[in-house]
């Protein structure tokens, strides 16, 4: 029960955090959303969560997407959200909403919870046919949006070509030691590389994916085999490149010291100024957790320089934000 609801503010969290998110909207949590850290948003749905725990599903994680070039106000989209969440019938859940900006197209993402103040659930039974499509076509008319429907083959047509060309671009040109970090680099991009489940005839081929991955770090659309690419970044070729970043790494962790310093030279205790102040230099952090939602590391994203650290080989302390 936990896990899923974890699982979506982790998502949105990490993108705040790594200066491609913002939180623009907390409706029903009883105070302005600069007052909510990450434990009271989680609180404030999980005592909902334990009035029912039969429920299997008690999540909604939902994502708007707008086409290119249509960037509406945050006035707008918190309009929009409000009536958007009346029509499928969650306008009086409590719920988050985040807007990302590290996909070409303008997107939110809407959090919330289908367990009522009386413990029932909402019914998410074909919601998304039901009530999700026909709330978006009518939203589409009422605000002046292009409509999404004719736009999907376009995105559907793209989105292999987009994905190898920044899976290459990627591979060649970061400096990492790790799949994990390879993995942080390119989850800015909405991006996995997957060896495999155990026990899969990929992992015991020592074979590699690469996929694109939805709101909750699913894997979604059609991955691409790492041998089928150009370059073939497979796992052997990543590991060859492993040994030779650890070097690299060990020359440029001064410089992005103090390209970190340099940025939180004025900390001022506000985390939105401060991640700005990281995102105008081109640095992002991306948050690591287990499947009990536990923080297991933090990485730091050079994108200048197009190197990747731990927190802890940089001796930064997140927390300091």
């Amino acid at each position: 029960m936990r896990k899923s609801i974890q699982k979506a503010l982790n998502h949105n969290e990490a993108k705040v955090c790594a200066g491609v998110g913002e939180i623009l909207l907390a409706s029903g949590f009883g105070c302005d959303i600069a007052d909510l850290n990450f434990h009271e948003k989680l609180r404030r749905f999980e005592l909902l969560n334990q009035r029912n725990e039969w429920v299997q599903k008690n999540t909604l994680h939902i994502s708007l997407n707008f086409p290119p070039g249509e960037d509406l106000p945050p006035e707008t989209l918190q309009r929009l959200t409000f009536d958007y969440m009346d029509r499928i019938g969650f306008g009086d859940q409590p719920f988050l909403v985040y807007q990302h900006h590290d996909a070409k197209h303008p997107h939110i993402h809407i959090v919330t919870t289908c367990i009522q103040s009386d413990g029932t659930s909402i019914d998410l039974h074909n919601i998304g046919q039901e009530l999700s499509e026909p709330a978006r076509e009518a939203l589409e008319i009422e605000y002046g949006r292009t409509r999404a429907r004719g736009r999907e083959n376009h995105l559907e047509n793209t989105e292999s070509p987009d994905l190898a060309a920044k899976v290459q671009e990627v591979t060649g040109t970061y400096k990492f030691t790790s799949l994990d970090e390879l993995n942080a680099i390119l989850a800015q991009f909405e991006m996995i590389a997957w060896p495999g489940a155990p026990g899969s005839a990929i992992h015991s081929n020592r074979g590699l994916i690469y996929s694109r991955i939805d709101a909750d770090g699913n894997r979604i659309g059609t991955p691409i085999k790492s041998s089928d690419l150009v370059t073939r970044p497979t796992l052997p070729w990543l590991e060859k490149r492993f040994v030779l970043n650890k070097v690299k790494k060990l020359t440029a962790r001064d410089r992005v010291i103090q390209n970190l310093t340099s940025a939180l030279a004025a900390v001022n205790g506000n985390p939105m100024a401060n991640l700005h102040r990281l995102q105008q230099r081109r640095l992002s952090l991306y948050p690591r957790w287990d499947h009990a939602g536990n923080l297991l590391s933090v990485y730091v994203i050079d994108n200048r320089n197009k190197i990747v650290f731990t927190a802890e080989e940089l001796n930064f302390e997140p927390a300091a934000l």
